[in-house]
C-alpha cells in the first residue's frame, strides 16, 4: 500500500481516490480531447476509481463577467454547473460560463457535450482554445459547497482558468476541490 492509501493514523484509507490532481502540462490537450480523455476520464483510469458526474445548465446575464467576454452586461451567457464524483464521492466542483453568442443551440447547452467535453465543442465551433490562464486561491468551504462536496469545514483550493480563443475569452471556470485531498502541477521552460 502506498502513503497515499493510508489515513493519518496509518491504517488504510476509507475515503474517496487522491483524484483532484490536476497536471497543466496536458490535462487541456487537443490530444487527450480527440482520445476522448478529458482531465477527469484520464484521471480515473490512471487512479482505478469509476468517475461520474451530473451537470445543470442555465442561462443568465453576463453582469460583471460582460467585461472578460467584451459584451453586455444584459447579454445572456450559458453556465455548467458540474460535481464530479469518484467511486461515487464527490470530489470537484466545476462551473464553466460561456457567452450565449457562441454555445446557442448546441451541444454546450445540453448536460451531456459528447466525446471531448466543452473544449471538443469550442474546436468544432472554431472558437478552439490557444491560450489559457489559471489562478489559484484557497478559502474555506461555504456552506453550500460542504453539501455539495459532503465534507466538512475544510480549506478548499479555487482554480480559475480563463480559456482564450485568439484574443476573446470564450470560457471562464472555476474548480473547487479540498484542499488535502489536491494536486497542481506546473511546468514550463526555463527562461
Amino acid at each position: 500500500m502506498s502513503a497515499a492509501e493510508h489515513d493519518d493514523e496509518g491504517g488504510a484509507a476509507t475515503g474517496p481516490p487522491r483524484v483532484a490532481r490536476l497536471d497543466a502540462r496536458e490535462r487541456l490537450s487537443r490530444a487527450r480531447r480527440e482520445r476522448n480523455e478529458g482531465a477527469f476520464l484520464a484521471e480515473a483510469a490512471a487512479q482505478g476509481f469509476v468517475p461520474d458526474s451530473s451537470t445543470q445548465v442555465w442561462f443568465e446575464p453576463a453582469a460583471d463577467l460582460a467585461e472578460p467576454f467584451g459584451i453586455h452586461a444584459g447579454d445572456e451567457i450559458c453556465v455548467r454547473d458540474r460535481v464530479l464524483r469518484a467511486d461515487g464521492h464527490p470530489v470537484l466542483l466545476a462551473v464553466s460560463r460561456f457567452p450565449r453568442s457562441i454555445t446557442a443551440g448546441t451541444a454546450l447547452e445540453r448536460p451531456d457535450t459528447g466525446p471531448g467535453g466543452a473544449p471538443a465543442r469550442l474546436d468544432e465551433l472554431g472558437h478552439g482554445a490557444t491560450r489559457y490562464e489559471e489562478v489559484v486561491t484557497a478559502a474555506m468551504a461555504t456552506e453550500l459547497e460542504r453539501r455539495a462536496l459532503e465534507t466538512e469545514r475544510a480549506p478548499l483550493l479555487h482554480v480559475r482558468r480563463t480559456t482564450w480563443s485568439g484574443d476573446r475569452v470564450v470560457e471562464l471556470t472555476d474548480v473547487k476541490m479540498p484542499a488535502g485531498a489536491a494536486e497542481l502541477r506546473y511546468s514550463w521552460d526555463a527562461c
